[in-house]
C-alpha cells in the first residue's frame, strides 16, 4: 500500500486527527484478507525482539526475528513469499538503519508489497514518515494488544495460538 500518511502512530491517532497534521484512517489502509507467513520482527533489543516474538508466537503466529538491517534483508531476499507481515524499529545498529532497509524493501519489486510496521521510539517529522510508507506506526512503548490489534489485519496465525486472541 502507498498512501501516504498510513504511518500514523496508533496510540496518539486521535491527537494527529484533531490537530489536523494528519487525515484520518483511510478504511483502504486495510482492504484485504490477512495474509498467511510468518512475520519478521526486526528489532536490536535483544528483550524486546524476544519478547514480541514469544508473545506472537503464543498467538499462533510463525515468527523469524532479526537484531540488524543486514540480516532482516537476508530474510527478506532468501524466501520473500514467506514473509507476510514485517515488524521494523528504525533505530537499528550500523550499518544498516531501519530506514535504510525500508528503502531496500521498497525498492524491490518481491519485496515491496510486504506490509510493514514501524515500531519505533523516535519521531521522524512528517515527511519523513510518509517516506516510509508503513501500513501503521507504533510508538514505543506500546500495549502488546495494540500491536495484535494491527498484526490480525495482516496476518494469519499458522496455528493455534495457546492464548485465545
Amino acid at each position: 500500500m502507498n498512501a501516504p500518511f498510513a504511518a500514523l502512530r496508533m496510540a496518539e491517532v486521535s491527537s494527529y486527527q484533531e490537530s489536523g497534521a494528519l487525515p484520518a484512517i483511510d478504511a483502504a489502509l486495510f482492504e484485504g484478507a490477512p495474509r498467511r507467513g510468518a512475520i519478521l520482527v526486526v528489532e536490536d533489543r535483544d528483550d524486546v525482539r524476544q519478547g514480541l516474538a514469544q508473545l506472537l508466537e503464543l498467538h499462533g503466529y510463525l515468527v523469524f526475528d532479526a537484531a540488524d538491517g543486514t540480516h532482516a534483508l537476508e530474510y527478506l531476499r532468501s524466501d520473500p513469499g514467506s514473509i507476510a507481515l514485517i515488524l521494523l524499529d528504525l533505530l537499528l545498529p550500523e550499518p544498516m538503519s531501519g530506514r535504510d532497509l525500508r528503502g531496500h524493501q521498497l525498492s524491490d519489486p518481491q519485496t515491496a508489497g510486504i506490509p510493514t510496521v514501524i515500531i519505533s521510539a523516535c519521531e521522524p517529522d512528517l515527511r519523513g514518515r510518509a517516506q516510509l510508507r508503513p501500513e501503521a506506526w507504533l510508538e514505543k512503548p506500546f500495549r502488546f494488544e495494540v500491536l495484535l490489534k494491527v498484526v490480525k489485519r495482516y496476518v494469519t496465525p499458522e496455528r493455534g495460538g495457546l492464548i485465545d486472541s
